[in-house]
């Protein structure tokens, strides 16, 4: 008869945020990142589809927990906004699903895991866990234990929550000085974690590379549309060594765990190069989905708007300027002061507004009546009639220029999504062509124009993330095919040697395994018990929120 379970043996999770093959396989091959070599070479490769759209807060969340965004209920960094302008910061309190650290802890696993975005505040685990991407900045409640930050104080030194925080990144010198400092103490910090703890399961994020890779695609992709030798060799060589240093942080991690340790290394989406943004808002409000006010502040705000007097101008004079002034402003009042200072949703007559765009990549929602406050639109045949003529109207938009038709693609949300959290989702979501054009993040109305300039970014999220495995039972040279993120959740249990609960969307990688292992040891599903949220967890203060929103701001995310 054959045995149900897997043997139980050490499994580490190395997360690069916006790894992609594009740019790191020729690293590895060009001696830059000699331990990713080894694994390319010794293990299983893949690529890694993501969620759509392919978003931080969605997809590590999708990772974290094994099910869609219908199911766990983020697919941005705001959950749903309510009252179209009444919009927050998402946080761990905001996912629906129980995560793999939750249920290997549950089935008496020790885990540490850290720098992984979406988990502030911080929930019980069984052994450590530290929040990583919107923690806000300053914060002293980041990890479970409550005392684990001073253990690592006094043993490694102070604890870098986020690489090259609060340094502008147009000074790429230094920038990319304070990267490798910080990169390093944070792979000093985990290694000692791993060495003295040796949890059963163990996650860590890299999480700069996505920023840098946001900013400075455009020196790192040298066959890219906008790569400049001459001007981008110095550049690209300082970025580069902090690829170097990621890949010395794997090759450490790998070591404290120890040989017979199950290794998976992935991402949470790939990358690929940014031509420009589209502002939905401007496209809805010229036609007539979206409607402003007519009070005498709103009028004003409007003609300086036409004018040009947006968050893109502010961003191109402070850099013309020599200005990084999103680094240099007080942290907690700068959204209130945009808001006060440009064109947003406060100035939206909500009473006569259809539809209204919030998010990354494209994101519309419905002004519904009876779940907006303010809702317009009727539940049934009129939702849906204007969903069809959104659809067809958005597959129409065009480049003012190029005439070239930028949506390849309009979902509605039900076509991606299933699960509990459905209805609290966008209603329609765009899929651009190529990713080359996408919607520009949480900001209203960041320019006036309805498609413009990439400002402060040369690079964009892409469906393509990496996978790779290496250890003990896994296979050698085996290229992966069909990955999805939520694949992930399952495959780390099956390794652990855990049940797996019944319910998740994704599957177990069994193609990962040599045969003799699947063969022996049959994946375990057992019932899901309910999700207990955490009574004790408290969300985002005032204060927390616009600290987040400002290094989302930081990062380019929001204007």
């Amino acid at each position: 008869m054959r045995e149900t379970l897997n043997p139980e043996q050490r499994v580490l999770v190395l997360g690069i945020d916006g790894g992609s093959w594009d740019i790191l396989r020729p690293l590895a091959e060009q001696g830059v990142m000699p331990h990713l070599r080894r694994i390319l070479e010794q293990g299983v490769v893949g690529d890694l589809c993501t969620t759509m759209p392919p978003i931080t807060a969605a997809a590590w969340t999708s990772f974290a927990t094994g099910v869609n965004p219908g199911e766990h209920g983020l697919v941005d960094f705001v959950p749903f906004p309510g009252g179209g302008d009444d919009v927050a910061v998402a946080s761990s309190r905001d996912v629906r699903a129980r995560t793999i650290w939750a249920i290997a802890g549950e089935q008496g696993r020790t885990v540490g895991v850290m720098g992984v975005p979406m988990t502030y505040p911080p929930q019980q685990v069984n052994g450590f866990l530290i929040s990583g991407f919107m923690t806000p900045p300053g914060s002293k409640n980041f990890a479970y234990p409550p005392e684990l930050p001073q253990e690592l104080e006094s043993a490694v030194g102070p604890l870098v929550l986020y690489a090259g925080e609060g340094v502008a990144p147009r000074d790429i010198r230094r920038f990319t000085r304070r990267l490798l400092i910080d990169v390093d103490a944070r792979v000093h910090a985990a290694a000692y974690l791993l060495e003295k703890y040796e949890p059963d399961l163990s996650i860590f994020v890299f999480q700069c590379l996505d920023g840098i890779q946001h900013r400075f695609y455009h020196i790192l992709d040298v066959k890219g549309p906008h790569h400049a030798p001459r001007q981008n060799d110095d550049d690209r060589d300082d970025l580069l060594a902090v690829y170097g240093a990621v890949d010395e942080g794997i090759g450490r991690l790998r070591a404290a765990v120890g040989e017979d340790a199950v290794v998976f290394l992935m991402s949470d989406h790939g990358f690929g190069p940014l031509l420009g943004f589209i502002h939905l808002n401007n496209w809805l409000r010229e036609q007539g989905y979206l409607v402003v006010r007519q009070d005498p502040l709103t009028v004003l705000r409007c003609a300086l708007f036409r004018l040009g007097f947006t968050p893109e101008m502010a961003h191109q004079l402070s850099q013309s300027l020599g200005l990084d002034l999103r680094y240099k402003v007080n942290r907690g009042q700068s959204f209130k002061f945009l808001r006060r200072l440009f064109l947003s949703f406060d100035n939206v007559d909500w009473s006569r507004t259809r539809a209204y765009a919030l998010g990354h990549i494209g994101q519309v929602f419905i002004n519904l009546r009876g779940r907006q406050p303010q809702g317009v639109v009727t539940p049934g045949s009129e939702y849906e009639a204007l969903r069809d003529e959104l659809i067809v109207e958005l597959l129409g938009l065009k480049h003012p220029t190029s005439g070239e038709r930028l949506i390849a693609r309009v979902y509605r949300r039900e076509e991606l999504y299933s699960g509990a959290q459905v209805g609290n989702l966008p209603d329609l979501l765009l899929e651009p062509r190529g990713f080359r054009y996408v919607a520009f993040g949480e900001s209203e109305f960041a320019s006036n124009q309805v498609v413009g300039p990439s400002f402060g970014h040369s690079g964009h999220h892409r469906m393509n993330g990496i996978f790779a495995a290496v250890g003990a039972g896994v296979r050698t040279g085996k290229q992966l095919e069909g990955a999805r993120i939520v694949d992930i959740a399952p495959t780390v249990l099956y390794a652990l040697g855990c049940a797996i609960p019944m319910g998740l969307d994704g599957r177990v990688l069994t193609a990962v395994f040599q045969p003799e292992r699947t063969r022996a040891y049959a994946p375990q599903y057992a019932e899901s018990p309910a999700m207990d949220q955490t009574e004790s967890l408290e969300g985002y203060s005032e204060e927390d929120e616009a600290a987040v929103r400002q290094r989302l701001r930081d990062l380019g995310y929001i204007a």
